[in-house]
């Protein structure tokens, strides 16, 4: 059986339940579960471990590895990280920002016995550090959120925050992966918030060939584009 190509469908007027300013906290909160849930369960935490480690491992003499998460939602990336540092024996310090005060909050709450870990309110479409500022710079699941334009800069500036690479990690647009996010979350969860975005979030997601014109636009000396399990795809940028 083939599928033919998903066109994407991202409409500003119509942003996913959860980055509505009315959303309700409690049905976020939730959401914010079934996200981590999703992460831990199906590919996202192991994408970031895969393509992390190796720069971790060779961290060329860092005493600390900085890292800068955008978007973070409740921070389950971070934790992820500082856990795999951990592991191998690598300090690091993460930098979690979040536009919503609501993620900010549950970020800090689940973060507050994370020294390694600072949660701050910022907009990654405005981020306000100088160039190079940390080594790396991470974005799970929330380029999709905004417009083909919009994502192209947001990649530009991870480039121009990094000394050494970041790292997107996010959906597969595909139909195949837009049947799969309405049976997960309708077989998981009676969360409407979930239900919707998990669907729309695949249809705003990207191919490979947008990744890999984002990677080009960036500039940064070497990237790669992965496909990894359960729709994800997984840009990395080196300098």
């Amino acid at each position: 059986m083939s599928f033919r190509p998903l066109p994407r469908r991202f409409d500003s007027s119509q942003p996913e339940h959860m980055d509505l300013p009315d959303a309700d906290p409690l049905l976020l909160m939730d959401d914010l579960k079934n996200l981590r849930n999703i992460n831990r369960f199906l590919g996202g935490h192991s994408a970031l471990r895969k393509h992390i480690r190796p720069f971790l491992e060779n961290s060329n003499g860092r005493p600390v590895t900085t890292v800068l998460d955008m978007a973070t939602g409740s921070a389950d990336h971070p934790l992820a990280l500082v856990d795999l540092a951990r592991r191998l024996g690598r300090p690091v310090s993460i930098t979690a920002i979040d536009s919503n005060p609501h993620m900010v909050e549950t970020s800090r709450r689940r973060t507050a016995h994370v020294p390694a870990i600072t949660v701050l309110r910022g907009d990654i479409r405005y981020p306000e550090w100088p160039d190079g500022s940390f080594d790396f710079v991470l974005c799970s699941l929330a380029l999709h959120h905004f417009s083909l334009e919009v994502a192209r800069e947001i990649v530009c500036s991870m480039r121009r925050l990094s000394r050494v690479g970041f790292i997107v990690n996010d959906l597969q647009r595909s139909r195949l992966g837009e049947a799969a996010a309405w049976l997960w979350t309708r077989t998981t969860t009676r969360n409407p918030m979930t239900r919707n975005d998990a669907v729309v979030s695949v249809q705003r997601g990207f191919n490979k060939e947008e990744l890999a014109e984002m990677g080009t636009e960036s500039g940064v000396r070497r990237f790669s584009v992965h496909r990894e399990p359960f729709f994800r795809l997984v840009l990395v940028g080196e300098h």
